[in-house]
């Protein structure tokens, strides 16, 4: 219950577990009775080590009040149209939980989805934890707010055009040149703040770029890192030294964005990258092989890792080092190598 409430609702109940909540107005027995929808669901060991099988009870499943005893029924904190509070009393009534969740009277339902993909985009909610919406934490821009979760609504809660409309902001498409009146600016969204790109798209960019698809020996082939869901599975340590969140909590704060030393000495050590580089089925051995001119090699490497073909000045200068003598492979290598550790590649800006 704490984690559902806390990831589609934004609203965070366990501080009233042992109490009614000493600044916000849910209640110890709102607590219970919102519990109850899942006091159904049952836990018992697997037939392997460590594996636990969640199953539905049948019978002897009342959620108890731990102060008196008391069996409490299930109840939504706010009341929905669509049933009031009229619930199951079997197993069943995690489904009534469900469509209250995602109800459009739902107050909290929309506005916490839209406050949650805006951060995405920029690094920081309107509400700022995104998982902590209550009165004394107001978003930094009401009207901004209401205006998205409206139009959210108006299109059956479309997660393509809340992202469309979000892209095609004024707020999204701001420089990160900042100005006299907004260089200090953290809350308002007024000029765009550089952000390290998260664990899984920075190994899946490494991919795009080096044209080598990172191997997890646990999930199926060409699986990309974005879709690999469980923290255990990892590609040398990667993902987790970038930040990639361990799952074992729903706050957001899981996923780390922090910079450190190991992570530099990563990106120019590591055999992450060194090894896609150098890779003799990646994108520097298939384009040696294949024949190509300089020219044309260094305008591949700048689009896979860049997404832009290189400017005159830096065609020219790839070209150059390319011919400067050596091991021709080695030298494009050193090339992709000082692309994909550029801050153009490396930060979302």
């Amino acid at each position: 219950m704490e984690k559902t409430t806390q990831v589609f609702l934004g609203v965070r109940m366990v501080c009233a577990q042992c109490h009614d909540h000493p600044f916000e107005r849910w209640t110890q027995n709102q607590y219970y009775e919102m519990a109850a929808f899942f006091s159904a669901v049952g836990l018992r060991p697997g037939y392997e080590v460590g594996e636990e099988i969640l199953y539905d009870q049948r019978q002897d499943f009342d959620m108890k009040h731990p102060k008196d005893g008391r069996v409490m029924n299930p109840k939504f904190i706010l009341p929905a149209s669509f049933g009031g509070t009229t619930v199951p009393v079997d197993a069943g009534r995690r489904l009534s939980y469900a469509e209250w969740l995602t109800a459009r009277d739902n107050p909290f339902f929309a506005k916490s989805t839209v406050n949650r993909v805006w951060s995405y985009f920029f690094g920081r909610g309107i509400i700022d934890p995104v998982d902590d919406i209550r009165a004394s934490n107001p978003p930094s821009n009401p009207p901004l707010l209401d205006a998205l979760t409206k139009d959210f609504l108006d299109h059956n809660f479309d997660l393509r055009q809340l992202m469309r409309t979000i892209a095609n902001s004024r707020a999204y498409q701001a420089s990160i040149t900042t100005n006299e009146w907004n260089q200090n600016d953290t809350e308002n969204f007024s000029h765009a703040v550089p952000r390290r790109i998260s664990a899984e798209s920075l190994m899946d960019a490494l991919a795009l770029a080096t044209g080598v698809r990172p191997v997890f020996p646990e999930a199926p082939p060409d699986t990309r890192a974005e879709q690999v869901t469980d923290p255990h599975i990892g590609k040398d340590g990667f993902l987790d030294l970038f930040g990639r969140p361990s799952r074992e909590s729903a706050c957001e704060c899981e996923r780390r964005s922090d910079l450190s030393l190991p992570q530099a000495l990563n990106l120019v050590n590591g055999r992450t990258i060194s090894d896609a580089v150098a890779d003799s089925a990646g994108r520097v051995a298939k384009a040696i092989l294949s024949g190509r001119a300089d020219g044309e090699v260094v305008s591949e490497l700048y689009m896979a890792s860049l997404s832009r073909p290189p400017s005159v000045a830096e065609l020219q200068s790839g070209t150059a080092y390319l011919q400067s003598g050596g091991g021709r492979a080695t030298r494009a290598q050193d090339l992709l190598w000082a692309l994909v550790n550029s801050k153009a590649f490396l930060y979302n800006y």
